[in-house]
């Protein structure tokens, strides 16, 4: 009962958007892959996201995109690290990204009948926590995928959703998530998030709801071939958690002054 009212703010607000591309297109998608261009279940995919997420009348504040489109236009693969606050974290990035991008998702996602398939359609992997032996399968798959200039992906090193973000800013990153990235000499770019918990809540009842995303400097390649993955770990946890605190602040701030109530102008960034 719990997960059903977690959607249904997303339902009242593009369900019909959603069923009609869930089964004429992402459904398809997601059962054969190879039979359509990754570029044109890409395009598909994130009109759908950039559809949903408008429909939730975000107020963006984001911040170093400029590092996301130069590496796009290089149009060779790499990796964004992100703290996980909600489900709409991959949507969100979607939205974002210009170019395919995929994720990296716990093996519990593959049973979630949107995600899940979103997932599958964009080539993405599941990665079984609870096993040992597949997960180091599904690193060095991705790590081919890196390798071979296939696909750019998205991973959260916490390993899950933080469900518990006034305690806790952000749940302890996991090593393990740049190994693919340094095996393959790709570019890490870490992303700190904050305000995608709210998205899905059906008690949310805002005119305007403050997001925001920070995309940082990319790490470059030489770096991460001549550090440990601790050492990348604890350098992305101090640029996100730093960024992640000023925007527990600035969001503070936002309500304080009752923007909530007010009217979003059309695409309109703060």
């Amino acid at each position: 009962m719990c997960v059903m009212l977690k959607y249904l703010r997303l339902v009242f607000t593009a369900g019909i958007r959603i069923l009609w591309d869930f089964l004429f297109y992402i459904n398809r998608y997601a059962r054969h892959p190879e039979k359509y261009p990754l570029e044109l279940r890409y395009r598909r995919i994130r009109s759908l996201m950039i559809y949903v997420v408008d429909c939730m009348h975000p107020d963006f504040k984001v911040e170093g995109v400029e590092h996301l489109r130069a590496l796009e236009k290089e149009d060779k693969p790499f990796l964004l690290t992100s703290n996980h606050q909600s489900d709409m974290d991959p949507i969100l990035m979607v939205y974002f990204s210009e170019r395919p991008i995929s994720f990296v998702a716990k093996a519990e996602t593959e049973r979630m009948p949107f995600i899940g398939k979103i997932v599958r359609a964009l080539d993405g992997y599941f990665l079984d926590r609870n096993d040992l032996r597949k997960s180091l399968r599904t690193i060095m798959s991705l790590k081919d995928s890196l390798a071979n200039g296939n696909l750019s992906y998205m991973i959260y090193p916490e390993g899950t959703r933080n469900k518990n973000l006034q305690q806790h800013a952000l749940l302890p990153f996991k090593a393990g998530a740049y190994k693919a990235a340094q095996l393959a000499g790709v570019p890490i770019i870490p992303v700190a998030i904050w305000g995608t918990q709210r998205l899905l809540s059906p008690k949310v009842n805002d005119r305007r709801i403050p997001l925001e995303i920070t995309f940082f400097e990319p790490f470059p390649v030489e770096k991460i071939k001549t550090s440990s993955t601790e050492e990348i770990s604890e350098e992305n946890v101090k640029l996100v958690l730093n960024q992640v605190e000023k925007d527990q602040k600035e969001d503070q701030d936002f309500y304080a002054k009752h923007y909530e109530k007010v009217p979003l102008r059309k695409g309109r960034l703060r």
